[in-house]
């Protein structure tokens, strides 16, 4: 392939949606292209490295997304989208790129379309319109007091209306710009692009292969590039080892509560706390800031993780079960999937207090059928290879234009 001019843009308001790009950004230099990542200054940090060209984004309000997010509301209003979109088309024109890749910058859908880049978006194939998952009601305000039952029979009522409502900004940023609307389904605005490029494999969802409008790269797994903490070397290899992580959007809130619980199982507890403090100290507890999870993942015998798509694809691809605490909907849907693959298990963190963790935790630990399932789809995800696939979507998205 000719090389090109390639330009990423991470919409950085979780670890995920930097390191997705990243990583791309880096197979991209290895095959000769000239790239350039874009990033806010918050991700700064896990950029030492990189060998290409950055660019810092504006700030993305990440404590105003996450605090919507967790209320229900819509994650951008229009101003942010108008913002995001006069911003783009600013770097686009700067750079001129012959493709751009957004992970999570849906104001993409109107910038580069205008600017007439080809455009293609990081994504998982569950919020695709293509598929048809169950839509489990997250940790909206009204499920502590109306409880899981009622609140599902009402999400299930609401959601068409409520993806409606949160569609609007886009529309009416399509709308400014003399585009036309996506329509009400929320999930054409977080996957509308000329390629949907899945950080996921098809026979998560029961496939074989690409859906129009969309290729399977394998799980795009990207671990910080930080050293391992001094205490590493202190780990029993005799010893279980449980890797806990709320990740970077995950409630915080709980960590606490959930070591607790888990150091009744005697298995040593890695811990990745995102900044959490004040956590309880146990002898068998090791924790820090953030840590490499691939190392981590593969000393485990269980995950314990916010279901995010991210840490979970890491812990399956080294054939890892995962115990996931979703808490929005992304996750909620990703664990619905993996849970119908037989990989995972879900917890609502309603119910951590009821003592249900500890218990999850030994029985998953101590089913080998589980590690098994678990075992053989990492060997199918083993096959995805993320150079190769990325590639081909490539030469797929230049013919599409």
């Amino acid at each position: 392939m000719t090389p090109k001019k390639i330009l990423l843009m991470a919409h950085d308001v979780t670890l995920a949606h930097l390191g997705r790009p990243l990583h791309l950004a880096e197979l991209l230099l290895a095959d000769g292209h000239d790239v350039i990542l874009a990033a806010s200054q918050e991700s700064s940090r896990f950029l030492a490295s990189f060998k290409g060209l950055t660019h810092t984004l504006a700030p993305t309000g990440k404590e105003r997304f996450i605090a919507n997010l967790a209320e229900g509301k819509p994650v951008f209003d229009f101003e942010t989208l108008l913002r995001y979109t006069m911003e783009d088309e600013a770097v686009l024109s700067a750079y001129r790129p012959d493709i751009v890749i957004g992970d999570f910058r849906i104001s993409l859908s109107v910038s580069a379309r205008r600017q007439k880049i080809p455009y293609a978006t990081i994504t998982n194939a569950y919020w695709s319109p293509a598929f048809k998952p169950r839509f489990v009601v997250p940790d909206l305000p009204m499920v502590p007091y109306l409880g899981v039952g009622l609140s599902q029979f009402l999400f299930d009522l609401a959601r068409p209306f409520a993806f409606a409502y949160h569609a609007r900004p886009m529309n009416a940023l399509r709308r400014h710009y003399g585009l036309p609307s996506l329509g009400g389904d929320l999930r054409r605005v977080y996957t509308d692009a000329d390629l949907d490029l899945f950080s996921d494999i098809p026979e998560t969802y029961g496939l074989t292969g690409d859906i129009p409008g969309g290729s399977f790269l394998g799980p795009i797994n990207w671990s910080p590039d930080i050293p391992l903490p001094d205490w590493w070397s202190s780990l029993d290899p005799a010893q279980a080892v449980i890797y806990v992580t709320l990740g970077s959007s995950g409630d915080g809130r709980l960590l606490p509560e959930v070591i607790r619980q888990l150091t009744s199982l005697g298995a040593q507890l890695v811990v990745a706390t995102a900044g959490t403090r004040d956590l309880p100290e146990y002898p068998q507890v090791f924790s820090a800031d953030y840590l490499p999870g691939d190392q981590v993942v593969a000393r485990a015998s269980l995950v314990v993780c916010n279901g995010g798509s991210p840490t979970s694809a890491q812990a399956i691809a080294r054939g890892v079960p995962v115990l996931g605490i979703p808490g929005n909907l992304d996750q909620y849907l990703n664990m619905h999937y993996l849970e119908k693959c037989g990989l995972a298990q879900c917890l609502r963190n309603q119910n951590i207090n009821s003592g249900q963790l500890p218990v999850l935790a030994r029985a998953m630990m101590s089913d080998r059928h589980l590690r098994d399932r678990t075992e053989r789809h990492a060997k199918i995800m083993s096959c995805y290879d993320n150079r190769l696939r990325l590639t081909e979507a490539i030469s797929r998205l230049g013919l599409a234009n």
